[in-house]
């Protein structure tokens, strides 16, 4: 059976929405390696706003049976200025788009120090096709970044941001054709996606 999304523009088939995922690869791959490096990590200055920026890579799944809404787990490592490399995870719900966006995207990002502090977000965005990509298989992601709180030394953050990026989805593996770059070299996840944040947050001062 094959699965078909719905949107409000019109029906797409997955097989027709996975075509020309090579450009787009490749597309990532370029945004991925221009970014800097992140220092290591910094004091964090309490009580005042301070830039935060984030490269990402992630890899994420998609339940797409059927019509939206549609369940989707991003996981992955950022690099975060102030916090150093870092674990990030988004639990996403996948929405008919609105105010003329394809899917409209809510739900919570997670990311996670390497000393096991977190940073609590709520996030709210849209994906639509890249107008570049004529074959409609490249997206642009866009969320707005809530900053809700934190554990550890991260407790109590609060702060706002954007993050905008690129995501592609990859044909299933093929064992006959296990250096084909355009098939998952792991049939645990559907695609790929990198993404850059920019915002700022604020630390609460100590307690006395």
């Amino acid at each position: 059976m094959e699965v078909i999304m719905q949107t409000n523009r019109n029906r797409i088939t997955i097989r027709t929405f996975l075509k020309s995922c090579a450009a787009a690869l490749a597309g990532t791959s370029a945004l991925s390696a221009a970014a800097d490096p992140v220092p290591a990590c910094e004091p964090l200055v309490k009580g005042k706003p301070i830039r935060l920026t984030m490269n990402a890579g992630t890899v994420f799944n998609l339940n797409a049976t059927g019509d939206p809404p549609w369940s989707h787990q991003v996981r992955g490592m950022v690099q975060v200025l102030h916090l150093g490399n870092c674990k990030v995870s988004f639990q996403a719900t996948i929405l008919a788009g609105t105010q003329g966006h394809q899917f409209d995207l809510v739900g919570t990002m997670t990311i996670t120090t390497l000393g096991g502090d977190q940073l609590l977000a709520g996030v709210a965005g849209w994906a639509d096709p890249d107008p570049n990509d004529p074959s409609q298989t490249t997206y642009r992601l866009y969320y707005n970044v809530t900053i809700q709180g934190g554990t550890g030394k991260l407790q109590g953050a609060k702060g706002t941001g954007e993050i905008k990026g690129v995501f592609a989805f990859y044909l299933p593996y093929d064992p006959e054709h296990p250096d084909d770059p355009n098939t998952l070299f792991c049939d645990r996840y559907a695609g790929v996606a990198t993404w850059l944040f920019e915002g700022m947050m604020v630390l609460p001062h100590s307690r006395r």
